[in-house]
């Protein structure tokens, strides 16, 4: 291979490398790990009256007589290529479970359903957490999200079967061999669209639609992946010895925390996917020159009357920290410095003219920095301002500590002496 090929494969091998650290250290900084664990714990009790709501959605659609038994092959369908073969004897249980769930009272029906509530809030504040979003939603568009979770996702694998039964039926696809194997498939892209609209539609920010689809697509083939080995291992295991009849429990709740874990690695995959800097090496400003950078943006978009969409913030990339741009933007709403628009984006809510450096200072979380990297334009002249600031500080706080201390003393000594009580 020639030397600008081999040098191109060498950025890209250090890229890709350099990605794979970020998502890793973020997935073990954002706790995914226990997590996992909780969701595990709470998937335990979630799946029951999850089924409960999708058996009921099926049961619709068994009243027509058009689709036949399609619901339950869906169902079949669902577990054979959800849970592997070590566990699928949990199938009999959990539709046990949940056909008696049908006949509980409402009260106890609203407390079942709780506990999918619950669930719902653990993914949708993880998520949160993993993209560095402070506010979930509120209200009527928090409900109309956890109510398309429960209800669209078992419509959605209805549908996918149901046009699936539908195409091999037709008299050119019958007979043909490779019909059954493109079946195979079918788990596979459903997962893929289903991974992408959870990435897309559950953190309360914006995500391209294209990282949701990579990470979606990757997830999709990793679970199918990941289902493939544990059924492989776990039949060359000694479970069964061990712990007899009951050694699907066991494996039901490692499969379900091996899920969780694929879906975690995912949604950290598809952050990177929006926030990794190929030039990541090269050292950014502190946070309040990154702001001032982000004001900068949003000033010259208020003069031409334009709206700053994620996009335009993406392009800043060279300048800001993107993966503390969710809380840069909080800080500048509650300061009321910007508001988001209905026909979507932010703009700039405040005259700029009647804010100061100091003021902005004051009101914002983060030290006044040392030093200013770039030296062009306007970050020079803070750059100067700075260091009038930094040095004026340092002569008023050029004294040693133990003057201080004396000092302190000095200011109390004709106070009354402190008496220990008996």
């Amino acid at each position: 291979m020639s030397s600008p090929t081999i040098t191109r494969l060498q950025n890209y091998l250090r890229h890709t490398y350099g990605f794979l650290q970020q998502v890793g250290r973020g997935f073990i900084e954002d706790g995914c790990q226990s997590t996992a664990a909780a969701l595990t714990y709470q998937t335990l009790f979630a799946v029951v009256p999850g089924l409960t709501v999708m058996y009921a959605i099926f049961n619709i659609f068994n009243s027509f007589q058009a689709f036949g038994d399609v619901s339950g092959r869906v169902e079949s369908f669902l577990f054979s290529n959800i849970i592997p073969e070590n566990v699928s004897v949990v199938q009999e249980y959990l539709r046990d479970f949940s056909t008696q769930a049908q006949n509980l009272s409402v009260p106890s029906l609203i407390l079942v359903a709780v506990t999918t509530i619950l669930m719902l809030f653990t993914i949708e504040r993880t998520f949160n957490e993993i993209w560095r979003v402070r506010e979930p939603r509120q209200g009527f568009q928090r409900f109309l999200m956890y109510w398309a979770v429960l209800s669209l996702t078992p419509l959605f694998l209805f549908m996918g079967f149901a046009i699936t039964t539908y195409i091999l039926s037709l008299p050119l696809i019958t007979g043909v061999a490779d019909a059954t194997t493109a079946l195979r498939f079918v788990p596979v892209i459903l997962s893929a669209i289903m991974f992408t609209l959870i990435y897309k539609a559950v953190p309360n920010c914006s995500v391209a639609f294209r990282h949701a689809a990579v990470g979606g697509v990757l997830v999709a083939i990793a679970f199918e992946m990941a289902k493939w080995m544990f059924g492989y291992v776990m039949s060359r295991s000694s479970f069964q010895v061990i712990y007899g009849a009951f050694a699907a429990v066991p494996l039901f709740l490692l499969w379900i925390y091996i899920s969780w874990t694929i879906v975690l690695v995912g949604a950290e995959l598809v952050k990177g996917l929006g926030i990794y800097r190929s030039f990541a090496a090269e050292q950014l400003e502190a946070p309040l020159v990154q702001i001032l950078a982000l004001l900068e943006l949003f000033h010259q978009a208020h003069q031409t009357g334009a709206v700053v969409k994620e996009e335009d913030i993406q392009q800043l990339g060279h300048k800001i920290a993107l993966e503390d741009w969710n809380d840069y933007r909080q800080w500048l709403m509650s300061l009321d410095l910007i508001r988001s628009v209905d026909r979507g984006g932010l703009v700039l809510t405040r005259d700029l003219s009647d804010l100061t450096i100091w003021d902005l200072y004051t009101e914002l979380p983060w030290p006044m920095p040392r030093n200013v990297i770039n030296q062009q334009g306007w970050e020079g002249v803070l750059a100067g301002k700075i260091d009038a600031v930094t040095e004026h500080d340092q002569s008023l706080l050029n004294t040693d500590i133990e003057s201080l201390f004396q000092s302190r003393v000095a200011e109390v000594s004709l106070k009354p002496a402190f008496v220990r009580s008996s």
